[in-house]
């Protein structure tokens, strides 16, 4: 009772922080303060010291922090979602054994071998632009010590037919528009300005002289390359007189030009769970992230949950 008391107290305290930071997303709110309590006593977290790839803005590991966790490590691509974090720390509590480093995890970590207790991947793996899987995947085991647990938890569950044809229409209405308007959402996400209207003042940026037809013509022809790419294709083109040839491609998932990122990509569980047994884990959980009816049945047989079930989640311990 005693913890559930201090748990209810800590996680008040963060979201109190967290409402003077309303532009700032996390899938750690009042709704789900559960479930992460749940994450936390899953990894055996009390004590441990815990590595969340893809940190954002920090809400995870300053409530861990909070819970009991020896030192938390977040580790995230982009230098706003950083500076946050340092912020909500500070205003938390600065003494927390959290720190927030600046690193890009496709590159390699930025940490010795055998570094962690517990690694996590929490929404984080369908946002990662990577030419490898299984070797991100090796990356996130070798922190791990001997007995280290990886927790992974994703909604963007490619094995689900429901799942895909969701991502599907993300994908397009984030690329090529219109922007939602008012109160409407598709499927949670509200959308402003559409990547390729980004990739066109990307383009017009980088060469000016442009006309709005030229300037146009390259935003549609540079569909999932970033800021550099498109600014580089729109000089070549002035220079050269040659246009881009990258096209928008339907049921692909586009990259967000400004971050670098993707959309919500559509990840394979069973490919998961088959990299990391390779990479030296054993499995402890493969299934639905959420308790279901007949949940023995469920986990017994994954390739069929997948089938029907939008999110997985993954727990493998390191041999």
């Amino acid at each position: 009772m005693r913890r559930s008391q201090e748990a209810a107290g800590a996680a008040a305290s963060l979201l109190a922080v967290k409402k003077e930071f309303p532009d700032c997303c996390s899938t750690l709110d009042a709704a789900t303060v559960a479930t992460f309590e749940e994450i936390f006593a899953q990894v055996q977290g009390p004590g441990k010291a815990i590595l969340e790839v893809g940190s954002g803005h920090g809400f995870t590991c300053v409530f861990f922090a909070m819970l009991g966790a020896r030192e938390l490590h977040g580790v995230d691509v982009m230098p706003s979602a950083i500076q946050v974090a340092e912020e909500v720390k500070r205003r938390v509590d600065p003494s927390l054994p959290v720190i927030f480093r600046l690193a890009d995890a496709t590159r390699g970590l930025p940490y010795d071998d055998a570094a962690f207790d517990v690694v996590l991947l929490i929404e984080t793996l369908s946002h990662v632009v990577m030419a490898d899987l299984e070797a991100f995947l090796r990356e996130m085991v070798r922190v791990l010590r001997a007995g280290g647990l990886l927790y992974l938890s994703d909604g963007n569950n490619a094995r689900s037919w429901r799942q895909r044809r969701q991502n599907y229409r993300i994908w397009e209405r984030f690329d090529q528009g219109p922007p939602t308007r008012g109160e409407e959402k598709v499927y949670s996400h509200r959308i402003g300005t559409p990547y390729a209207a980004l990739r066109r003042e990307m383009a017009l940026k980088a060469v000016p002289s442009l006309s709005e037809t030229e300037a146009e013509r390259i935003a549609a022809r540079t569909f999932r390359l970033t800021e550099a790419e498109v600014g580089e294709a729109a000089r070549r083109y002035a220079v050269s007189g040659e246009w881009p040839n990258s096209p928008f491609r339907p049921r692909v998932c586009p990259i967000d030009p400004v971050h670098g990122m993707y959309i919500e990509q559509l990840i394979d569980p069973l490919e998961v769970r088959r990299h990391l047994n390779a990479a030296g884990c054993d499995e402890v959980y493969c299934g639905p992230r959420r308790r279901l009816p007949l949940q023995p049945l469920w986990t017994g047989l994954p390739w069929l949950t997948f089938l029907v079930t939008n999110g997985f989640k993954i727990i493998a311990r390191k041999r």
